[in-house]
């Protein structure tokens, strides 16, 4: 590569004539004075400069049939630009280690981090506050987390899953989050043990986005056998409670760091409506009426259930419509409530149904949409008469008032 002045005479001639003090017949590239010499002719810089190959070479085709780009592969020597790319090498540091080849880019993953942090972090993010945490910070713990990194890309593409319109892409979202997920899953595990002040908020945030991922993976529904809607929220129930370990150890940890804002709830409780009121009243009184007619009718574990229903509710009338709510009552439920559903009694049942109303309130987000409306018409296909008026109310909240088929 030399660099090559544009053709046109130089007001002085050649450095080399000039210093012998010659008459310079400005040839290029070499004077015919420092040709017969056998000197280096060079010119000064009163003009510009251009990059040129010194000799002409005949432009080597792209290897890639049709292409027409040029630029695959490395450049040969003695093709326009070699040199030039050569000199970028040199300026990038040991030629060993610029030849090396490259790690493939995997660009599945790419796309699955761009969908978390364009759209997927909504999921989980409650306001503006909460937004930076789980768009920024989570996935900046996730570079030192493997298990959270894999927990968000499993979410991401479970999120694809659920809203590309295309049947074919569908399948391959959801094949990759449940690889991912499984991933995550296994390295999780092997840190149950050992919650420390290092790791707590890649754990807090991948216990939450556990949470997420088991109400939004998608669930066939079986219309030939209301149960299996009960059986899966049952599944769900008990992993969200199962994580509640998870979440309570290293959320101490958490208050006053960057995670900080996830633990702060600036939401207010508001009094519930007349109606709403009327159906939570008719809950205790119904819970008091089992316990009149059998003496082991587990009434402090309803009482609770009942009382956490209210809360919920409460909540959810004072613009609360984040997962929050879901999982917060999953969490708050008592261990014997889970028993009583696995056991399908009927009044756990009815408190489904009012479950069914707190999910209603958050059909908005992908991951919920369908659950309110399955676990309605599950639990009027399975009760009778006897508990049916019970959830009138629930019933109209989620179905409207033509709810009965």
């Amino acid at each position: 590569m030399a660099l090559r002045r544009p053709h046109r005479k130089s007001r002085h001639g050649c450095m080399e004539c000039k210093r012998r003090r010659v008459k310079c017949d400005e040839a290029r590239p070499t004077c015919s004075n420092c040709q017969k010499r056998h000197s280096e002719c060079e010119y000064g810089s009163s003009t510009s400069l251009l990059w040129a190959n010194e000799e002409p070479s005949t432009r080597v085709p792209s290897r890639a049939s049709g292409s027409d780009s040029g630029l695959q592969g490395d450049p040969s020597p003695g093709s326009p630009g070699s040199d030039s790319f050569g000199l970028l090498g040199r300026l990038s540091g040991d030629s060993s280690t610029a030849a090396a080849p490259p790690a493939a880019l995997n660009l599945h993953d790419l796309e699955l981090m761009m969908q978390w942090c364009n759209a997927t972090f909504h999921t989980l993010s409650r306001d503006e506050r909460t937004d930076a945490v789980w768009r920024n910070a989570v996935p900046e713990e996730g570079l030192s987390h493997p298990f959270l990194m894999h927990g968000i890309l499993a979410l991401s593409s479970l999120h694809l899953a659920r809203t590309v319109p295309e049947p074919s892409r569908r399948a391959a979202h959801l094949n990759r989050a449940v690889v991912h997920q499984n991933q995550a899953l296994a390295l999780f595990r092997e840190l149950l043990g050992d919650i420390n002040e290092g790791n707590s908020k890649a754990m807090f945030a991948f216990a939450s986005i556990v949470v997420v991922y088991s109400f939004g993976f998608p669930h066939t529904p079986d219309v030939q056998d209301p149960w299996a809607c009960v059986d899966d929220l049952y599944q769900v129930l008990v992993l969200t409670r199962g994580i509640q370990q998870v979440i309570r150890s290293p959320a101490d940890l958490l208050r006053d760091g960057t995670f900080a804002p996830i633990l702060q709830f600036d939401d207010k409780p508001a009094p519930l409506p007349e109606n709403a009121t009327t159906a939570i009243r008719h809950l205790y009184e119904a819970n008091e009426a089992c316990r009149a007619r059998d003496p082991q009718h587990e009434t402090d574990a309803y009482t609770v259930t009942i009382d956490n229903i209210a809360e919920m509710l409460s909540w959810v009338y004072g613009g609360t419509t984040s997962t929050v709510i879901a999982g917060r009552w999953a969490i708050k439920l008592p261990p014997r409530f889970l028993d009583l559903l696995r056991e399908r009694e009927p009044l756990a049942l009815v408190m489904v149904a009012y479950y069914g109303v707190l999910l209603q309130q958050l059909k908005h987000r992908w991951c919920f949409d369908e659950w309110c409306l399955r676990v309605a018409k599950a639990v009027w296909a399975i009760l009778d008469d006897q508990w049916r008026p019970l959830i009138h109310w629930a019933m109209t909240e989620i179905l409207g008032e033509d709810y009965i088929e």
